[in-house]
């Protein structure tokens, strides 16, 4: 079926998206399915453990997962308002839209003025950009938080804490006061990018919070321990080694 874009924002707002978010949001449902509820993508990239994209979100599907209900359940995620909730729910696990490919590359945007015409907001709100995208450093812009900074780069509040003790002083009421053009740091002046080897009985998603990145940032930075032979992150090995 093929929605109108009242209707895919109607379904996304239902979901969870609010704010600039739904507006990202109806934007990636265009860019990957054009709004067609029976979308089904990514087939020739179906494997043992992985099935194709399903849906508004093109939701990539996991096998074991189908009849299940499941956020990434097959024949669930057919069901528009279904898709919906299970994409906002990767969406907070992941800490921003670098699950969807046309979010990484920036396809996403040639949809965003479709996408504001049906869920207009403040004209004054910046947009996400792709995690690391920024490089080392991100200038502050008006009205944004240290918060909002550090999700959008795929980092924990507490890490930009420590990479920005300035940020969070007394004169910046402990990071709650941030002013347009100051610099935050995202990553340490080290001469070289810092890396920890795999032991047996580690996975990607402790060895992220152990360094204060989401899973989606440690992807970003790790492409080829989330391909198919890794099955998408949940098969690595001791002894290989993570770039963080």
């Amino acid at each position: 079926m093929q929605l109108t874009d009242n209707q895919i924002a109607g379904h996304v707002a239902a979901g969870g998206f609010t704010g600039g978010d739904r507006v990202v949001a109806i934007a990636i449902v265009l860019a990957e399915s054009r709004g067609r509820t029976d979308a089904i993508g990514d087939t020739t990239l179906t494997t043992d453990v992985w099935g194709p994209s399903i849906g508004l979100f093109q939701i990539r599907s996991l096998k074991a997962q189908k009849g299940t209900g499941g956020v990434r359940d097959e024949r669930a995620n057919f069901d528009p308002a279904t898709n919906a909730r299970h994409a906002h729910r990767i969406f907070l696990d992941a800490g921003d839209f670098t699950p969807w490919s046309t979010f990484t590359s920036g396809s996403y945007r040639v949809f965003l003025d479709r996408a504001r015409a049906v869920a207009p907001i403040d004209g004054t709100m910046t947009f996400p950009t792709p995690a690391g995208a920024g490089g080392a450093v991100h200038v502050v812009r008006s009205g944004e938080s240290l918060s909002g900074i550090a999700r959008q780069h795929g980092l924990s509040l507490e890490r930009l804490r420590t990479l920005n003790p300035r940020l969070f002083d007394a004169a910046h009421h402990h990071g709650d006061l941030v002013h347009a053009g100051e610099r935050v740091a995202l990553s340490a002046p080290a001469a070289g990018p810092r890396q920890v080897v795999i032991r047996p009985g580690d996975t990607l998603g402790r060895i992220a919070s152990a360094h204060g990145l989401s899973l989606a940032r440690l992807r970003t930075l790790n492409p080829r321990l989330f391909d198919a032979a890794h099955h998408g992150g949940e098969l690595v090995h001791p002894g290989e080694v993570v770039r963080l």
